[in-house]
């Protein structure tokens, strides 16, 4: 190794001055510089160069100066330099460097562009600067589409998506697509799905072709709170050029869900426009839904399950994550006290407490109510059903299970509830039964293929899944699905862990359970379930084991609530990031729970 003494040492020189034999000797300190700040200054340099350079030239072409090419627009002439704009623009290079006839040209015509444009763009190729406004915006992204200039587009393109509104956002939809300006375009689709019903208000949207239409309407991610807003701007499009539309009223009508408006709604409004009930082709989907919707009365009808039938995504989004009921330190005591979770501003608040203290109770929302299904008060297995109106914000009883089930595993599917397995003071049960709120009663299932108590339920596409538990003597691996149409049961691909106590959720059409326990161990781990491939995979897992844990979607993030890690009762939250696998702590519970209800 050198002698640090001698790293950046000096070199002596004789001093050119001296005089006679003396000779003086100076030391020089070398200026140590690293590589990089040689490139930062290297960069610095060139930089100050180019815009010496761009600026010169700007000055040339606003003196006319040695500019050998005019480009025409509309009968005015802009000056400027082929070499300046062939390095901007692929489209100019191409022009003045390939074998066509505008090569040798010293006037360049441009068709069907505006003068006011071109000219920005000129002076965006000689200064890297451009003003978009209102005025321009759309000349300016027309011309930069055809000359190629990116950084053109791209910033009309923000400019677009920073003005989009629901009176705009279709007609910038159409002018993104035609100039092939892909980002725009899904920002604007984007946006029209999120704000369906204001912009079905507006012009543009009666000015819509069929076509149009249906793209828009047949989508599950069209943001709408009822189907009835979905009818009523079908009826409105018709309606603006009425005998030209009516004819396509059966082929849109394909496109709405009509099974899912309301009863009142289908009889009163549906009916007394006279637009479906008037055509022999329509009375079909009418039909449909008066089937569909009548076998929420009367159990033995079936209604048709199709693409129809199936809520869009935005009637399954949740604001809130509720958490009811539960055991907690000390003594594993049993609380009725509830909670809810605000994802936007990460803060709980408490909420009326139920009625009934209850441990391993189920919970469900239908219909923007909450219910809170069976359950344990710490002796006895319970079945009363107690169900929570938030606008009231009372809870109330409603017809009570027929049989007493602790541990439930509780879900909502299209209009009723479906409790699963549980515990009925003797044994893990593998019965099941529905809830319609429409009669207020419950109603025998077949049974399921495995006794369970403890288990996960999930309700994706036409099933709902039960996932784990424990059938009195073992933790279970099995995962099982129940089609509600057929009323028949079918195995799936078994999770790759035993687990009972566990959460489970579905996000992005796919099934994510979490935590639980596998005999003594608590776990962490977390488990995908797709179901188009039937298999499960591992996930990121939790930062801490939870069994009793609770678990829930909001958006595009999953939550697990509380649980008992094997030491401590839990009042932490912890969120899981999908794009990122992987789990962050957001604001706690105000009460530490397992054996908790838990919902969206």
């Amino acid at each position: 190794m050198d002698d640090p003494n001698q790293a950046g040492g000096g070199e002596m020189f004789p001093d050119a001055g001296g005089s006679g034999n003396e000779t003086k000797r100076t030391t020089v300190q070398d200026e140590v510089v690293s590589s990089t700040d040689m490139d930062q200054y290297r960069v610095l340099q060139l930089q100050r160069h180019a815009v010496s350079m761009l600026s010169f030239m700007h000055g040339l072409r606003e003196r006319a100066e040695l500019c050998d090419v005019t480009l025409s627009v509309k009968g005015k002439c802009f000056p400027a330099h082929r070499i300046v704009l062939a390095a901007c623009s692929p489209y100019f290079n191409a022009m003045f460097t390939s074998e066509v006839r505008e090569k040798g040209e010293t006037v360049i015509v441009l068709q069907d562009l505006e003068p006011n444009a071109v000219e920005a763009i000129i002076n965006f190729a000689y200064t890297a600067d451009v003003h978009v406004s209102e005025d321009n915006v759309q000349a300016l992204l027309k011309a930069s589409s055809l000359l190629q200039l990116q950084t053109v587009q791209t910033a009309c393109c923000e400019f677009l998506e920073s003005q989009l509104d629901p009176s705009n956002c279709l007609g910038i939809r159409k002018f993104a697509e035609l100039h092939g300006c892909f980002d725009l375009q899904t920002a604007a689709d984007t946006y029209t799905q999120q704000h369906f019903s204001k912009v079905a208000q507006n012009e543009e949207f009666l000015q819509l072709s069929c076509d149009d239409l249906i793209g828009l309407i047949h989508r599950d991610t069209l943001n709408v709170k009822s189907e009835e807003e979905v009818y009523s701007a079908v009826v409105l499009w018709i309606k603006h050029e009425h005998e030209s539309r009516l004819e396509e009223l059966p082929t849109i009508l394909e496109h709405v869900r009509l099974p899912l408006v309301t009863w009142e709604f289908l009889t009163t409004k549906v009916a007394d426009d006279n637009l479906v009930t008037g055509s022999k082709i329509c009375m079909k989907y009418y039909n449909e839904a008066k089937r569909f919707l009548a076998s929420s009365f009367h159990p033995q009808l079936q209604g048709e399950l199709n693409v129809r039938s199936l809520p869009r995504d935005s009637f399954c989004q949740a604001k809130y994550i509720y958490a009811a009921g539960g055991e907690t330190a000390p003594g594993r005591c049993t609380i009725s006290s509830v909670e809810r979770y605000n994802p936007l501003i990460d803060r709980w608040t408490s909420v009326t407490p139920m009625r009934s203290i209850r441990r391993g109770v189920g919970l469900a929302t239908l219909q923007n109510v909450l219910y809170a299904v069976g359950g344990s008060d710490g002796l006895n297995a319970l079945n009363c059903v107690e169900c929570f109106d938030p606008q009231t914000d009372c809870w109330r009883m409603v017809a009570p299970l027929l049989a007493h089930r602790s541990s439930v595993a509780v879900v909502t599917f299209q209009n009723h509830l479906y409790a699963f397995g549980g515990y009925d003071g003797m044994t893990s049960v593998q019965t099941a039964e529905s809830y319609n709120p429409s009669v207020n009663e419950w109603t025998l299932l077949p049974d399921m293929n495995t006794p369970r108590s403890m288990a996960g339920v999930v309700s994706l596409g036409n099933h709902i899944y039960v996932i784990g538990g424990y059938d009195g003597a073992n933790d279970l691996i099995t995962v099982e699905k129940y089609n509600p149409v057929s009323k028949e049961w079918s195995s799936v691909s078994p999770m790759l862990t035993c687990r009972s106590m566990l959460g489970a959720a579905v996000l992005n059409n796919k099934i994510y359970v979490a935590g639980g326990c596998e005999r003594a161990l608590c776990l962490a781990s977390v488990e995908v379930y797709d179901p188009t491939s039937d298999t499960w995979s591992l996930a990121c897992p939790m930062n801490r084991p939870r069994n009793g844990v609770g678990v829930a979607a909001v958006g595009n993030r999953l939550y697990a609530l509380g649980g008992y890690d094997g030491m401590d009762y839990l009042n932490t939250v912890e969120v899981y990031n999908v794009v990122k696998d992987q789990w962050t702590e957001v604001a706690s519970m105000e009460t530490c729970r397992r054996r908790f209800g838990c919902c969206s």
